[in-house]
């Protein structure tokens, strides 16, 4: 198949950084696949899971996890993706809103808050998934993060169900409904809360709704659902026909050609990361001050801010490895990896330093 656009310059301010326990997750993540049952379901092979190689993205995006906590969050993540990928051949393809709906509705009980309450009868390879995390996670963080993180695991539940309304109506959504509900609904807040599990650095409850914390998840989780966008744009657009991708929003709301809708894309991507990083800089003192946030909990902010720039970074080089997603015309990462931009010093408190940067396209 021809190549849709030429990947863009991508503004990549943190170097990625690899886990030392990649070759573990990826044993273990593997067996954990097939003790759920998510191996020759017809949805996936060992080839499949193999090629995707969500140990590698996670070690990737997690890179100081201990060995068993990368095992637990390669986990999450083979879960969540097989959850995708079930439910586009499930429900999506034939547009069954009736049978995605009912599908969807049980498993909120799988992920009770206490951990104690009765839950279905797991039936399939995602709910017996979920009851299996669910159950290892829960002892390590608290209430408040586990109600954040189900509301966050319901929400990226609700986008199943927004994006198949789309496809069953024709319906392109305009740009700006497409950000507000990717970001509402979108997967990168669930992912920026097992950011706090990786990192043993939960966010204090009393400063977890503010502004400045609302805008480091909001820009966190624009920049990577527009990552994805362009990456997944030949999978999702040309050969599964889905129609919430912001690159084909652009095309379609603006009028313009791939090429130039994926740089316009891009360009808002890269915008989302100065803002993030303009937040960090100039609103979090201020905030500690205003709230009272001792030095521990600061400390604790400090390694949640770092953790979500280690996903951005590694989330970016899993995208060119993956086989999930588009490559260069040559077929391989490298190429684009010529084409993201590492400007000027990096790492947390450095980010003054590239505020006046221009877009990177």
């Amino acid at each position: 198949m021809s190549q849709p656009f030429e990947l863009p310059e991508f503004y990549v301010p943190h170097p990625a950084r690899m886990n030392p326990h990649l070759e573990r997750a990826r044993v273990h993540s593997t067996q954990w696949a097939r003790d759920m049952g998510m191996l020759g379901t017809g949805v996936w092979t060992e080839e499949i899971l193999a090629g995707d190689d969500y140990g590698f993205m996670c070690a990737y995006t997690h890179p100081d996890a201990s060995a068993e906590m990368l095992d637990l969050i390669t986990d999450w993540y083979v879960w969540v993706f097989y959850f995708d990928d079930e439910f586009f051949a499930e429900f999506k393809k034939s547009t069954d809103v009736a049978g995605a709906k009912a599908y969807l509705d049980r498993l909120p009980a799988f992920m009770p808050i206490n951990g104690t309450d009765p839950s279905p009868e797991p039936a399939n390879p995602t709910e017996r998934g979920l009851v299996d995390l669910w159950q290892r996670t829960i002892p390590l963080m608290s209430q408040d993060w586990r109600r954040r993180f189900t509301t966050s695991t319901h929400n990226l539940l609700l986008e199943c169900m927004w994006e198949i309304n789309n496809m069953k109506s024709g319906r392109v959504a305009n740009p700006i409904e497409y950000i507000e509900m990717r970001r509402k609904v979108g997967g990168a807040p669930w992912s920026a809360n097992l950011v706090e599990l990786s990192e043993g650095a939960e966010v204090p409850a009393s400063i977890a709704g503010t502004r400045p914390l609302r805008v480091l998840s909001d820009t966190f989780s624009d920049a990577i659902h527009l990552r994805n966008d362009i990456f997944s744009y030949q999978r999702e657009v040309e050969q599964e026909g889905e129609n919430s991708n912001g690159v084909l929003v652009f095309e379609k709301f603006f009028g313009y050609d791939t090429q130039r809708a994926v740089d316009a894309v891009n360009d808002l991507l890269t915008s989302r990361l100065h803002q993030f990083e303009n937040t960090v800089f100039t609103e979090l003192a201020p905030l500690f001050a205003e709230h009272g946030v001792d030095p521990v909990q600061q400390a604790l902010v400090g390694k949640y801010v770092k953790g979500l720039q280690d996903w951005q970074s590694g989330g970016h080089e899993w995208h060119l490895h993956a086989g999930r997603y588009m490559k260069t015309s040559a077929g391989t990462g490298n190429d684009a990896f010529a084409r993201t931009i590492l400007r000027g010093p990096t790492g947390l408190g450095t980010a003054a330093a590239r505020l006046g940067v221009g877009n990177a396209r």
